[in-house]
Parts: structure tokens; sequence; C-alpha cells
């Protein structure tokens, strides 16, 4: 499960990566520079909150694993 976060990760870099370079051949891009830093902070944030979720994820992921096969198990001692 986690490498969809690491991807969600990585395509959310690169596409902050492309507006900054946007950014800096945009005339007049004085007028945007606020709203570009809040979006920057929050990118950020939203970058650590997935950073903070991707062990409960795995942990998640292991957890259904194991109670499929403990469901599978059950089935086939019944």
């Amino acid at each position: 499960m986690s490498y969809r976060i690491s991807d969600t990760y990585d395509a959310i870099d690169q596409a902050m990566r492309l507006l900054r370079r946007s950014m800096k051949g945009m005339p007049q891009r004085y007028r945007y520079m606020k709203h570009y830093d809040e979006l920057r902070r929050q990118v950020a944030v939203l970058l650590i909150l997935l950073e903070e979720a991707t062990p409960w994820m795995e942990e998640t992921a292991r957890a259904k694993k194991a109670t499929t096969v403990a469901k599978k198990m059950f089935e086939a001692a019944g």
C-alpha cells in the first residue's frame, strides 16, 4: 500500500517543481506570489501527512491480509 503513497508523494513533488519553474517565467509574477506561497505551505502539510500515514497504511494492509488468511484457514477447517 505504501508504494501508492510514495507514488502520490513523488507526483505532488514533481507538480510543485513544474509550478515553480512556470512561476519563474511568468511576467508580473509578484501578483501571484502570495497564492503560490500559501499553496506551497498547504502542500508541505499534505506531504507531511502522507509521510505520517505510510506506516499506518502498511499496518492496515498487513492486518487485512492476516484476516483474509485466517478466514481461509477457518473455512478450510470447518
